[in-house]
């Protein structure tokens, strides 16, 4: 009957118990694959193949409570470039961030002392989440979860007060929540999904939610003007912005499966990497990579009157595709944790999206959408990358959790 059998039942045997060792002298491991736990809540898009679990996006992993003294992962993992991170969080606080070695290998989850002092062993919230985006750039990119190993039961997991999604490019993914200030090397490990405004927003409103974001990428193209990296393109499938491939075999290109998860709240944040392609880094940056944008401001320093319109049509549409996706849910538009360009060009780019928000809403007669502007980033609130850090995200949290309240 899965998780939740008796011992006599399953044949698992509690350290709690006090019985049955192995012959070196601990407590009997059992291995799970996902799909034998029925008290288990899978985070993140994904396909429905449980064994393995393939995790695509940053916040994506599994959730469960555990009576055990011990707990292990068995994962896989593969790259090329950008080495997979992952969270381990236990009752609401970090005990691990750790980098993912290549292949199949079983790490410490939780381990603890209780077998031996004779303590009654409590039931711990366990939650293991992919820190890193998906990683489009690095064709090898791969997490699974094969199994977990514990020597304990799986009790049941709380359903949440609500469920939101974020979506958004690298303030979503958590780019620059992880290093010091100094540090401006782009890797795997300058990733955080727990210092971060949609992991703390959760948190306080007592949510489940999933992240659909990508670094660099916009809402109609990206920080150095390539329309073909844009987040809507991509909303219909699971995590097609993956180099094809092994990643079609993972269902990677599959459609998702949006009565997978009934969000009650959308929060899109998308728009900074749109404006960063008029900046003189977007232009050298595609410079460097042979390309060529197209997007330059006027002679004033504002955005032209043909992008501003492709931008303000893309916002519009790309409500109408959520809310196709999603009827129920309400729908928000959120910007302003990181300048772009000039205190004119920002505030240009923020009164678009304000307008395209109403546009959409008068249009359809659709109630349920919002823009809401965000505390923008102020000097002793940057991280690493020259990102939003740990006190912006917190500021963000509190806005969209104190809205979504109201």
């Amino acid at each position: 009957m899965g998780a939740m059998m008796t011992v006599n039942q399953a044949g698992i045997w509690p350290c709690y118990l006090k019985k049955r060792y192995t012959k070196e002298g601990g407590y009997m491991l059992k291995e799970y694959r996902v799909s034998e736990i029925n008290d288990i809540k899978v985070h993140g898009r994904t396909t429905k193949n449980r064994n393995p679990l393939t995790l695509f996006w940053t916040a994506s992993g599994v959730e469960f409570n555990s009576k055990a003294c011990e707990v292990r992962l068995k994962y896989t993992a593969d790259y090329d470039q950008f080495e997979p991170w992952i969270d381990v969080i236990i009752n609401g606080v970090r005990y691990q961030k750790r980098p993912l070695e290549k292949g199949t290998h079983e790490i410490t989850i939780w381990r603890s002392n209780e077998n031996r002092n004779g303590v009654e062993v409590p039931v711990r919230n366990i939650k293991i989440l992919r820190d890193t985006p998906a990683m489009p750039g690095d064709a090898k990119t791969l997490v699974q979860i094969e199994s977990i190993l514990s020597d304990g039961t799986f009790e049941k997991v709380d359903e949440p007060k609500m469920r939101l999604e974020f979506i958004g490019d690298s303030i979503t993914s958590g780019e620059g929540c992880m290093g010091p200030l100094q540090e401006q090397d782009w890797n795997s490990s300058c990733f955080d999904c727990v210092d971060h405004y949609a992991y703390i927003t959760a948190k306080r409103l007592n949510a489940d939610y999933q992240v659909f974001s990508q670094s660099g990428w916009g809402i109609s193209w990206s920080w150095y003007g390539n329309h073909n990296e844009n987040m809507p393109a991509h909303y219909g499938k699971i995590c097609s912005l993956l180099p094809d491939g092994k990643f079609r075999e993972y269902g990677a290109f599959d459609d998702n499966n949006f009565e997978s998860f009934k969000a009650d709240a959308i929060i899109v944040n998308l728009g900074t990497n749109d404006v960063g392609a008029f900046s003189v880094e977007g232009h050298d940056s595609a410079a460097a990579m042979n390309f060529e944008n197209k997007h330059v401001l006027t002679s004033e320093g504002f955005i032209p009157e043909e992008d501003e319109a492709f931008l303000k049509g893309a916002v519009v549409d790309f409500l109408a595709t959520l809310r196709e996706k999603n009827p129920d849910a309400k729908l928000i538009w959120a910007y302003g944790m990181l300048a772009a360009g000039s205190r004119e060009l920002t505030l240009q780019m923020s009164s678009l999206l304000e307008n395209a928000v109403k546009t959409y809403s008068e249009e359809t007669g659709d109630k349920n959408v919002f823009y809401l502007s965000l505390p923008e980033t102020q000097d002793d609130g940057f991280g690493s990358r020259s990102h939003p850090g740990l006190t912006s995200h917190e500021n963000a949290a509190v806005t969209i959790s104190e809205f979504l309240r109201n």
